[in-house]
């Protein structure tokens, strides 16, 4: 017998997940307001007018969307390796410190990745504004694809 009491967050999100897609599919539930958002970021990054040469929008954006899709998994994997890196050897850094202090490596370490929030908040105004053009590009490579 079914019981759905037993059923684990995976399941209850897939079904959920299903639903939304049926329910988008029927045209009972309008995702316009995402297209909406996608013109919006397109606006804010002034990528706006990547795509502007006639008759080769459609090429362009397709490709730079086949190039996202195909680069992004291994620059998000680049980012993650570096920033295991730079924990990596600030932890090997300041453990002697933390042991000769009596600071145990958890609180040493919640203090570290805190610092690097902080400096990545801090120098917000140095790496917001490329991400967001990048964001806005690949905004407007899928506004270009579109019908």
């Amino acid at each position: 017998m079914l019981s759905l009491s037993s059923w684990g967050w995976g399941r209850w999100s897939l079904l959920l997940l299903g639903v939304l897609i049926l329910a988008t599919y029927l045209g009972v539930l309008w995702l316009g307001g995402v297209q909406g958002a996608l013109e919006w970021l397109q606006s804010q990054s002034g990528a706006g007018d990547t795509f502007q040469r006639p008759g080769a929008v459609r090429g362009e954006g397709f490709f730079v969307l086949l190039a996202f899709m195909l680069l992004a998994p291994f620059a998000a994997l680049v980012a993650l390796l570096l920033g295991l890196f730079v924990l990596v050897v600030l932890a090997g850094t300041l453990a002697p410190v933390g042991r000769l202090l009596g600071v145990p490596n958890w609180i040493l370490m919640t203090l570290v990745v805190g610092g690097l929030g902080g400096l990545a908040y801090l120098e917000g105004e140095v790496w917001i504004p490329w991400g967001l053009w990048m964001v806005g590009l690949v905004a407007s490579a899928f506004l270009s694809v579109l019908p």
